[in-house]
């Protein structure tokens, strides 16, 4: 038996394969097989255990004894898919370890001392951190009464000093999206002062994400740069890859500072993903139901939240996260961290319907134990 036969019969493959105690493939040809759970349930990091899709594990499968190669000619082969997914040529493209990479080397690029980057608050901060590092100013913006993105006082926020401003639709830690129109207007008019990013790493699991995603923008030449990830709606957090559309000037100044190459089952399980037709819609509409069911379980409770479109829901658990964490976990759920300003609210991933029903019950428990 060869090394290639091997790894088929053994199922021995690398880390990321493997989704708690067991492999999970959630694609169109059936349902994901039951999870077997040990300790609590993970609810906290907005990972998608619903799983990659099946032909993104084949793939891995069958690429594993080739872990030994450079993935050169895959590398190749996967920015060629992305320019014709997107509509720009490679150059455009930016792909990293997980689009948290390109963040990083985003905010690295245009962070300087004395400069200024808007973003809205609470939001998600890794490239605002990243700049700054950089010796940046971060001018943090409220959300409105919703929950959402404040774009006219975002717009207000801007001045002379600012290099970047950052959306992030749908919003982390809230789930909350834009109005597709107001948001798009933003970012034309906007962009015409100071680059715009926007980070769309939930948008997948949206409604409506061909009329809400701002990458035709960049194709049609605006200063704009989008940044999508397979950690979520395709289920490959563990494996680490993602990627950004953005001016090709921009590009070519941020790609120095992507520190290496995307890892060979990435790239073929991110093909693979692309290449399934019939997964993201699939996957979409699991992720719905299971926000669905959650907030069915919320309104009973009588529980106000902010309207999510992510792979989470931002939730008012009335008392102190504090103590909110700690009374979750002691019914076997583990649910998000803290986001200040907002000290009574917390933020719940979707995971299988198995754990959900975890996570029902124990909203049920707590909120007896705190009424």
């Amino acid at each position: 038996m060869d090394r290639r036969q091997w790894f088929k019969s053994s199922g021995a493959v690398l880390a990321g394969l493997a989704c708690s105690s067991q492999i999970t493939a959630a694609s169109a040809d059936g349902p994901a097989p039951a999870t077997v759970r040990s300790g609590p349930v993970r609810l906290s990091l907005n990972e998608n255990p619903l799983g990659p899709s099946a032909a993104a594990i084949q793939a891995m499968q069958e690429k594993a004894a080739e872990v030994c190669r450079y993935a050169l000619t895959d590398s190749r082969t996967f920015l060629t898919m992305l320019a014709e997914k997107e509509g720009v040529p490679p150059e455009q493209i930016l792909v990293g370890s997980g689009s948290g990479e390109v963040l990083e080397a985003y905010g690295a690029s245009l962070g300087s001392a004395g400069g200024d980057v808007v973003t809205a608050w609470p939001s998600y901060r890794q490239l605002v951190g990243a700049m700054e590092r950089q010796g940046s100013t971060v001018v943090e913006v409220p959300l409105n009464a919703r929950k959402e993105l404040d774009l006219d006082a975002m717009a207000a926020a801007i001045t002379p000093t600012t290099q970047c401003v950052y959306i992030c639709n749908p919003n982390n830690p809230t789930g909350t999206t834009v109005a597709p129109e107001k948001l798009r207007n933003f970012v034309i008019e906007v962009s015409q002062r100071v680059p715009v990013f926007v980070d769309e790493a939930y948008l997948e699991c949206a409604d409506d994400f061909a009329n809400q995603t701002m990458g035709g923008l960049v194709a049609a030449g605006h200063n704009v740069t989008v940044s999508r990830t397979f950690s979520k709606i395709y289920g490959m957090a563990g494996q680490r890859i993602g990627y950004a559309i953005a001016p090709a000037g921009l590009a070519k100044s941020v790609r120095p500072l992507i520190t290496g190459g995307t890892n060979l089952l990435a790239l073929v399980g991110a093909q693979a993903s692309l290449a399934d037709a019939a997964y993201v819609e699939t996957m979409r509409l699991k992720i719905k139901a299971g926000r669905d069911a959650l907030i069915a379980v919320l309104d009973e409770l009588g529980c106000a939240y902010a309207e999510p479109q992510g792979n989470f829901v931002f939730l008012r658990s009335s008392v102190p996260i504090a103590e909110f964490r700690p009374a979750m976990r002691a019914e076997g759920v583990l649910v998000g961290r803290a986001f200040p300003p907002y000290d009574d609210w917390c933020r719940i991933s979707i995971g299988t319907p198995e754990e959900m029903t975890v996570a029902h019950a124990a909203l049920r428990e707590v909120k007896a134990k705190f009424a």
